[in-house]
């Protein structure tokens, strides 16, 4: 999901090092602009970038997808939430629990964007005859 907390750690980390480059430097006011608009266009692209990095770890939410529309567009989705208790990349296998305690093992399809978290297809469904 796109994470404000991400986003304003990266700020304030890549403007201190704008900062601290700077007054380490001989250098103009110019070089100070350009150095702290470096680190406002980084600070917006770690939200992207970081869920590539890190992959899906244990304890984040997933989307579990089980079934998709054969439409055009793909808009609305049948999915379930869950938590991943293993870590994974796309196309790996990961193992992921229910709210109800159940446990299943799933494909990570994608990794977690700006407004969804990652998601998962399940590998089988254990059918439970009760």
């Amino acid at each position: 999901m796109f994470n404000v907390l991400m986003f304003s750690k990266a700020f304030a980390l890549f403007t201190a090092v704008a900062l601290i480059i700077y007054a380490l430097t001989p250098t103009g006011i110019d070089v100070l602009l350009k150095l702290l608009a470096f680190a406002v266009g980084s600070a917006i692209l770690t939200p992207f970038v970081y869920p590539h990095l890190r992959g899906v770890r244990k304890g984040d939410a997933v989307r579990v997808v089980l079934s998709e529309q054969k439409l055009p567009f793909n808009l609305f989705y049948r999915h379930s939430e869950a938590v991943a208790i293993s870590n994974g990349r796309i196309g790996g296998v990961i193992r992921i629990a229910f709210e109800n305690g159940s446990e299943e093992d799933g494909v990570v399809v994608s990794y977690a964007g700006m407004l969804r978290p990652a998601e998962v297809k399940i590998l089988r469904k254990e059918i439970r005859v009760v």
